[in-house]
Protein backbone atom coordinates (compact mmCIF):
# COMPACT_ATOMS: atom_id res chain seq x y z
CA UNK A 1 0.00 0.00 0.00
CA UNK A 2 2.80 2.13 0.91
CA UNK A 3 4.34 1.93 -2.66
CA UNK A 4 0.96 3.11 -3.83
CA UNK A 5 0.81 5.94 -2.17
CA UNK A 6 4.34 7.29 -3.04
CA UNK A 7 3.57 6.42 -6.50
CA UNK A 8 0.68 8.95 -6.38
CA UNK A 9 2.61 11.82 -4.56
CA UNK A 10 5.23 11.16 -7.33
CA UNK A 11 2.25 11.34 -10.30
CA UNK A 12 1.17 14.43 -8.57
CA UNK A 13 4.26 16.56 -8.02
CA UNK A 14 4.85 16.13 -11.96
CA UNK A 15 1.53 16.88 -13.03
CA UNK A 16 1.85 19.72 -10.73
CA UNK A 17 5.78 20.61 -12.60
CA UNK A 18 4.12 20.23 -15.63
CA UNK A 19 1.27 23.03 -14.81
CA UNK A 20 3.66 25.39 -13.45
CA UNK A 21 5.95 24.95 -16.73
CA UNK A 22 2.97 25.15 -19.28
CA UNK A 23 2.37 29.15 -17.80
CA UNK A 24 5.55 29.73 -17.54
CA UNK A 25 6.08 29.24 -20.88
CA UNK A 26 3.01 30.92 -21.43
CA UNK A 27 4.33 33.78 -19.79
CA UNK A 28 7.32 33.58 -21.36
CA UNK A 29 5.54 34.28 -24.76
CA UNK A 30 5.05 37.70 -23.80
CA UNK A 31 8.08 38.96 -25.01
CA UNK A 32 9.37 35.73 -27.00
CA UNK A 33 8.35 35.13 -30.21
CA UNK A 34 5.97 31.84 -31.25
CA UNK A 35 7.93 29.12 -32.54
CA UNK A 36 5.12 27.54 -33.82
CA UNK A 37 2.02 25.71 -33.01
CA UNK A 38 0.49 21.93 -33.42
CA UNK A 39 -1.41 22.80 -36.28
CA UNK A 40 1.75 23.96 -38.50
CA UNK A 41 3.39 20.50 -37.63
CA UNK A 42 0.02 18.30 -38.59
CA UNK A 43 0.39 20.57 -42.05
CA UNK A 44 3.99 20.05 -42.93
CA UNK A 45 3.52 16.04 -42.12
CA UNK A 46 0.30 16.27 -43.87
CA UNK A 47 2.78 17.14 -46.99
CA UNK A 48 1.93 21.15 -47.10
CA UNK A 49 4.59 23.89 -47.78
CA UNK A 50 4.11 25.72 -44.59
CA UNK A 51 4.91 29.49 -44.98
CA UNK A 52 4.80 31.80 -42.12
CA UNK A 53 6.42 35.47 -41.32
CA UNK A 54 6.01 36.49 -37.82
CA UNK A 55 5.15 40.44 -37.81
CA UNK A 56 4.71 43.10 -35.30
CA UNK A 57 0.94 44.21 -34.38
CA UNK A 58 2.51 47.98 -36.10
CA UNK A 59 3.50 46.44 -39.75
CA UNK A 60 -0.24 45.21 -39.77
CA UNK A 61 -2.98 46.79 -41.41
CA UNK A 62 -5.72 48.33 -38.76
CA UNK A 63 -8.21 47.32 -41.70
CA UNK A 64 -7.18 43.63 -40.73
CA UNK A 65 -7.68 44.20 -36.94
CA UNK A 66 -11.20 45.63 -37.30
CA UNK A 67 -12.06 43.15 -39.92
CA UNK A 68 -11.16 39.95 -37.45
CA UNK A 69 -13.19 41.73 -35.11
CA UNK A 70 -16.11 42.59 -36.86
CA UNK A 71 -15.84 38.60 -38.44
CA UNK A 72 -15.19 36.78 -35.84
CA UNK A 73 -15.71 38.75 -32.02
CA UNK A 74 -17.26 41.89 -31.63
CA UNK A 75 -17.02 41.91 -27.84
CA UNK A 76 -13.15 41.55 -27.85
CA UNK A 77 -12.39 44.74 -26.30
CA UNK A 78 -15.29 43.97 -23.23
CA UNK A 79 -14.95 40.48 -22.60
CA UNK A 80 -12.09 39.09 -20.32
CA UNK A 81 -11.39 36.06 -22.86
CA UNK A 82 -14.84 34.25 -22.78
CA UNK A 83 -17.60 36.13 -24.32
CA UNK A 84 -20.74 34.74 -21.83
CA UNK A 85 -23.10 36.55 -23.88
CA UNK A 86 -22.32 34.61 -26.56
CA UNK A 87 -22.26 31.24 -24.34
CA UNK A 88 -25.89 32.52 -23.37
CA UNK A 89 -26.79 33.10 -27.42
CA UNK A 90 -25.12 30.03 -28.84
CA UNK A 91 -27.31 27.48 -26.18
CA UNK A 92 -30.03 29.48 -26.85
CA UNK A 93 -30.28 28.63 -30.59
CA UNK A 94 -29.61 25.35 -29.73
CA UNK A 95 -32.32 24.45 -27.83
CA UNK A 96 -34.24 26.21 -30.43
CA UNK A 97 -33.53 24.07 -32.69
CA UNK A 98 -31.57 26.74 -35.26
CA UNK A 99 -28.43 24.67 -35.07
CA UNK A 100 -24.98 25.25 -33.04
CA UNK A 101 -22.81 28.46 -33.99
CA UNK A 102 -19.37 29.14 -32.68
CA UNK A 103 -19.17 30.99 -29.43
CA UNK A 104 -15.19 30.87 -29.44
CA UNK A 105 -14.07 34.62 -28.65
CA UNK A 106 -10.83 35.75 -30.52
CA UNK A 107 -8.73 34.47 -27.61
CA UNK A 108 -9.82 30.97 -27.47
CA UNK A 109 -8.97 30.43 -30.91
CA UNK A 110 -5.48 32.16 -29.63
CA UNK A 111 -5.02 29.85 -27.16
CA UNK A 112 -5.85 26.94 -29.22
CA UNK A 113 -3.92 27.77 -31.77
CA UNK A 114 -0.84 28.37 -29.69
CA UNK A 115 -1.25 25.92 -26.95
CA UNK A 116 -3.67 23.16 -27.87
CA UNK A 117 -4.78 21.29 -31.33
CA UNK A 118 -8.01 21.85 -33.64
CA UNK A 119 -10.73 19.39 -33.16
CA UNK A 120 -13.36 19.07 -30.51
CA UNK A 121 -14.10 17.41 -27.36
CA UNK A 122 -14.56 18.51 -23.49
CA UNK A 123 -10.85 18.51 -22.99
CA UNK A 124 -9.27 20.71 -25.38
CA UNK A 125 -12.89 22.92 -25.10
CA UNK A 126 -11.83 23.45 -21.04
CA UNK A 127 -8.24 24.06 -21.78
CA UNK A 128 -8.34 26.90 -24.44
CA UNK A 129 -11.21 28.57 -22.10
CA UNK A 130 -8.78 28.52 -19.34
CA UNK A 131 -5.85 29.71 -21.28
CA UNK A 132 -8.00 32.16 -22.61
CA UNK A 133 -8.57 33.84 -19.63
CA UNK A 134 -5.21 33.46 -18.58
CA UNK A 135 -3.49 35.46 -21.86
CA UNK A 136 -6.56 37.76 -21.67
CA UNK A 137 -5.05 38.66 -18.32
CA UNK A 138 -1.78 38.78 -18.44
CA UNK A 139 -0.72 39.25 -22.44
CA UNK A 140 -3.04 42.25 -22.85
CA UNK A 141 -5.27 42.37 -25.44
CA UNK A 142 -2.97 44.13 -28.11
CA UNK A 143 -0.17 40.92 -28.21
CA UNK A 144 -3.22 38.62 -27.93
CA UNK A 145 -3.92 40.02 -31.41
CA UNK A 146 -0.82 40.05 -32.72
CA UNK A 147 -0.33 36.44 -31.86
CA UNK A 148 -4.04 35.63 -33.15
CA UNK A 149 -2.78 37.27 -36.79
CA UNK A 150 0.31 35.93 -37.17
CA UNK A 151 -0.75 32.16 -36.40
CA UNK A 152 -4.03 32.24 -37.90
CA UNK A 153 -4.21 29.84 -40.76
CA UNK A 154 -5.10 31.14 -44.67
CA UNK A 155 -4.87 27.72 -46.38
CA UNK A 156 -2.31 26.29 -48.83
CA UNK A 157 0.29 26.31 -45.57
CA UNK A 158 -0.14 30.04 -45.36
CA UNK A 159 -0.39 30.96 -41.46
CA UNK A 160 0.06 34.61 -40.19
CA UNK A 161 -1.39 37.76 -42.18
CA UNK A 162 1.93 38.69 -44.18
CA UNK A 163 2.16 35.12 -45.35
CA UNK A 164 -0.92 35.47 -46.70
CA UNK A 165 -1.22 39.07 -48.01
CA UNK A 166 2.18 38.18 -49.98
CA UNK A 167 0.69 35.20 -51.63
CA UNK A 168 -3.19 36.47 -52.30
CA UNK A 169 -2.47 39.59 -53.15
CA UNK A 170 1.41 40.82 -53.61
CA UNK A 171 2.06 42.92 -50.97
CA UNK A 172 2.55 43.14 -47.22
CA UNK A 173 0.06 42.93 -44.34
CA UNK A 174 1.03 46.69 -43.67
CA UNK A 175 -0.40 47.76 -47.12
CA UNK A 176 -3.92 45.71 -47.20
CA UNK A 177 -6.94 47.80 -48.30
CA UNK A 178 -10.19 47.63 -46.65
CA UNK A 179 -11.63 44.92 -49.36
CA UNK A 180 -8.63 42.86 -49.07
CA UNK A 181 -8.97 42.73 -45.18
CA UNK A 182 -12.34 41.54 -45.67
CA UNK A 183 -11.80 39.04 -47.77
CA UNK A 184 -9.09 37.67 -45.57
CA UNK A 185 -11.27 37.75 -42.63
CA UNK A 186 -14.25 36.11 -44.81
CA UNK A 187 -12.26 32.80 -45.44
CA UNK A 188 -11.00 32.27 -41.77
CA UNK A 189 -13.74 30.00 -40.62
CA UNK A 190 -12.92 27.48 -43.61
CA UNK A 191 -9.69 28.95 -44.86
CA UNK A 192 -8.56 25.58 -47.18
CA UNK A 193 -12.22 25.54 -48.77
CA UNK A 194 -12.98 29.32 -49.24
CA UNK A 195 -11.05 31.09 -51.24
CA UNK A 196 -9.58 34.02 -52.14
CA UNK A 197 -8.36 34.31 -54.77
CA UNK A 198 -10.20 34.75 -56.73
CA UNK A 199 -13.27 34.61 -54.44
CA UNK A 200 -16.50 32.54 -54.76
CA UNK A 201 -19.93 34.22 -54.74
CA UNK A 202 -20.57 33.32 -50.99
CA UNK A 203 -17.13 34.38 -49.75
CA UNK A 204 -17.56 37.49 -51.89
CA UNK A 205 -20.85 38.24 -50.65
CA UNK A 206 -19.67 37.78 -47.09
CA UNK A 207 -17.01 40.09 -47.87
CA UNK A 208 -19.48 42.75 -48.19
CA UNK A 209 -21.22 42.54 -45.63
CA UNK A 210 -17.22 42.36 -43.30
CA UNK A 211 -16.85 45.93 -45.14
CA UNK A 212 -19.85 47.05 -43.56
CA UNK A 213 -19.17 45.53 -40.31
CA UNK A 214 -16.30 46.82 -40.04
CA UNK A 215 -17.59 50.59 -40.23
CA UNK A 216 -19.42 49.78 -37.67
CA UNK A 217 -16.59 48.54 -35.34
CA UNK A 218 -14.65 51.67 -36.42
CA UNK A 219 -17.33 54.40 -35.57
CA UNK A 220 -18.07 52.37 -32.13
CA UNK A 221 -14.53 52.32 -30.89
CA UNK A 222 -15.09 48.09 -31.34
CA UNK A 223 -11.33 47.52 -31.83
CA UNK A 224 -10.11 50.33 -29.68
CA UNK A 225 -8.16 48.68 -26.86
CA UNK A 226 -6.01 47.12 -30.11
CA UNK A 227 -5.72 50.34 -32.14
CA UNK A 228 -5.77 52.90 -29.81
CA UNK A 229 -8.11 55.99 -29.27
CA UNK A 230 -11.07 56.16 -27.41
CA UNK A 231 -14.79 54.71 -27.12
CA UNK A 232 -17.53 57.44 -28.44
CA UNK A 233 -18.95 58.61 -25.39
CA UNK A 234 -22.36 57.03 -23.54
CA UNK A 235 -25.52 58.24 -25.26
CA UNK A 236 -27.16 60.75 -23.00
CA UNK A 237 -29.86 59.11 -20.89
CA UNK A 238 -33.44 60.02 -22.36
CA UNK A 239 -36.10 61.64 -20.29
CA UNK A 240 -38.83 59.64 -18.53
CA UNK A 241 -41.14 58.22 -21.27
CA UNK A 242 -38.62 58.50 -24.20
CA UNK A 243 -37.12 55.89 -25.77
CA UNK A 244 -33.76 55.35 -25.76
CA UNK A 245 -31.86 55.96 -29.30
CA UNK A 246 -30.28 52.39 -30.44
CA UNK A 247 -26.22 52.56 -31.88
CA UNK A 248 -26.40 51.23 -34.80
CA UNK A 249 -26.70 47.55 -35.26
CA UNK A 250 -23.90 44.98 -36.81
CA UNK A 251 -25.31 43.70 -40.35
CA UNK A 252 -25.72 40.14 -39.95
CA UNK A 253 -23.36 37.54 -41.38
CA UNK A 254 -24.92 35.51 -44.43
CA UNK A 255 -25.62 32.19 -43.86
CA UNK A 256 -23.09 29.66 -44.93
CA UNK A 257 -24.27 27.44 -48.09
CA UNK A 258 -25.13 24.12 -47.55
CA UNK A 259 -24.14 22.78 -51.10
CA UNK A 260 -22.17 23.42 -54.11
CA UNK A 261 -18.21 24.01 -53.81
CA UNK A 262 -17.98 27.08 -51.13
CA UNK A 263 -20.05 23.84 -48.75
CA UNK A 264 -18.22 23.76 -45.85
CA UNK A 265 -19.63 20.00 -45.32
CA UNK A 266 -18.96 18.17 -48.53
CA UNK A 267 -22.89 16.07 -49.31
CA UNK A 268 -23.32 12.89 -48.07
CA UNK A 269 -26.08 10.57 -48.52
CA UNK A 270 -28.76 10.40 -45.77
CA UNK A 271 -27.41 8.26 -43.01
CA UNK A 272 -28.90 7.71 -39.93
CA UNK A 273 -27.73 10.48 -37.81
CA UNK A 274 -24.48 9.71 -35.00
CA UNK A 275 -25.39 9.84 -31.70
CA UNK A 276 -23.86 12.89 -29.76
CA UNK A 277 -21.15 11.71 -27.91
CA UNK A 278 -21.81 14.90 -25.31
CA UNK A 279 -25.36 12.95 -25.19
CA UNK A 280 -24.18 9.74 -24.90
CA UNK A 281 -22.49 10.96 -21.63
CA UNK A 282 -25.05 12.17 -20.09
CA UNK A 283 -27.14 9.13 -21.30
CA UNK A 284 -24.55 6.91 -19.47
CA UNK A 285 -23.97 8.77 -16.58
CA UNK A 286 -28.24 9.26 -16.17
CA UNK A 287 -28.35 5.35 -16.19
CA UNK A 288 -25.47 5.08 -13.63
CA UNK A 289 -27.10 7.83 -11.30
CA UNK A 290 -30.18 5.49 -11.49
CA UNK A 291 -28.56 2.10 -10.74
CA UNK A 292 -26.48 4.01 -7.58
CA UNK A 293 -30.21 4.85 -6.40
CA UNK A 294 -31.61 1.80 -6.59
CA UNK A 295 -33.78 2.26 -8.92
CA UNK A 296 -35.47 -0.67 -10.76
CA UNK A 297 -34.52 -1.01 -14.53
CA UNK A 298 -37.43 -2.40 -16.78
CA UNK A 299 -36.50 -5.67 -18.11
CA UNK A 300 -37.79 -7.16 -21.75
CA UNK A 301 -40.79 -9.40 -21.18
CA UNK A 302 -39.80 -12.80 -22.67
CA UNK A 303 -42.66 -13.46 -25.69
CA UNK A 304 -45.49 -16.46 -24.83
CA UNK A 305 -44.67 -19.49 -27.19
CA UNK A 306 -47.29 -19.85 -30.07
CA UNK A 307 -49.62 -22.30 -30.98
CA UNK A 308 -48.10 -24.24 -33.83
CA UNK A 309 -50.72 -22.66 -36.45
CA UNK A 310 -50.04 -19.42 -34.80
CA UNK A 311 -46.42 -20.09 -35.21
CA UNK A 312 -46.55 -21.17 -39.12
CA UNK A 313 -48.79 -17.94 -40.01
CA UNK A 314 -45.75 -15.71 -38.30
CA UNK A 315 -43.20 -17.13 -39.93
CA UNK A 316 -44.55 -16.97 -43.35
CA UNK A 317 -45.54 -13.22 -42.42
CA UNK A 318 -41.79 -13.13 -41.52
CA UNK A 319 -41.08 -14.37 -44.98
CA UNK A 320 -42.81 -11.29 -46.93
CA UNK A 321 -45.65 -13.83 -48.27
CA UNK A 322 -49.10 -13.38 -47.91
CA UNK A 323 -50.50 -15.24 -44.45
CA UNK A 324 -53.88 -17.41 -45.40
CA UNK A 325 -56.33 -17.05 -42.82
CA UNK A 326 -58.86 -19.55 -44.01
CA UNK A 327 -59.64 -22.79 -42.60
CA UNK A 328 -57.87 -25.71 -44.49
CA UNK A 329 -59.83 -28.82 -45.68
CA UNK A 330 -58.55 -31.88 -43.98
CA UNK A 331 -56.65 -34.39 -45.92
CA UNK A 332 -58.12 -38.00 -46.64
CA UNK A 333 -55.90 -40.54 -45.18
CA UNK A 334 -55.50 -43.44 -47.29
CA UNK A 335 -55.87 -47.10 -46.46
CA UNK A 336 -52.77 -48.39 -46.42
CA UNK A 337 -53.05 -51.91 -48.14
CA UNK A 338 -53.42 -54.99 -45.27
CA UNK A 339 -50.52 -58.03 -46.49
CA UNK A 340 -52.82 -61.41 -46.73
CA UNK A 341 -50.41 -63.60 -44.41
CA UNK A 342 -50.46 -67.55 -45.11
CA UNK A 343 -52.19 -69.47 -42.90
CA UNK A 344 -50.38 -72.65 -41.98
Amino acid sequence: MSGFWTFLTWAVRILAGLFVAFHLYALALIWLPIPGTVLMMQRAVEGEDVRRDAVPLAEISPHLVRAVIAAEDTRFCEHNGIDRQAIEKALEERRQGKGTRGASTITQQTAKNVFLWNGGGVPRKLGDMWMGIFIDQFWGKERVMEAYLNVAEWGDGLFGAEAAAQARFGKSAADLTEREAALLAAVLPSPNRWRVDPPGPYVSKRAGTLQARMRVVQSQGLAACVLGGARPPARPQPQPGQTAPKPEPLPDLPAEPESGPEATELEQPETAPAEDEFDAFLEGAQERFGEAAGQPQAEEEEPEPLEPEAEASQSEAQDGGPTDLRPRPLEPVEDMPVENTPQD
